[in-house]
């Protein structure tokens, strides 16, 4: 019974520590997309986040989606070019 359980633990941890990463792996993203952003850009994203408050998600905003799919497509055109 007790290897089930530290191995519970053992699994917990590992899905935890991968839930950091993403978190973190997200909040880099979130942050290179910002730095992309023109001042007209920068004052449009805050006046969002402003009016929709706690309910404004970056992560589903449609600017962050297309410079995310962007930012995948130019990887891929760099991997298949090598």
């Amino acid at each position: 019974m007790q290897n089930a359980s530290a191995s519970s633990t053992s699994h917990h941890h590992d899905m935890s520590s991968s839930n950091t990463s993403r978190i973190h792996s997200c909040a880099q993203l979130i942050q290179e997309y910002t730095s992309t952003l023109t001042p007209f850009e920068q004052k449009g994203l805050a006046i969002a986040m402003e009016h929709l408050g706690p309910s404004f998600d970056m992560k589903r905003s449609s600017g962050f989606l297309r410079w995310k799919d962007t930012q995948q497509q130019a990887k891929t055109l760099k991997t298949t070019e090598k």
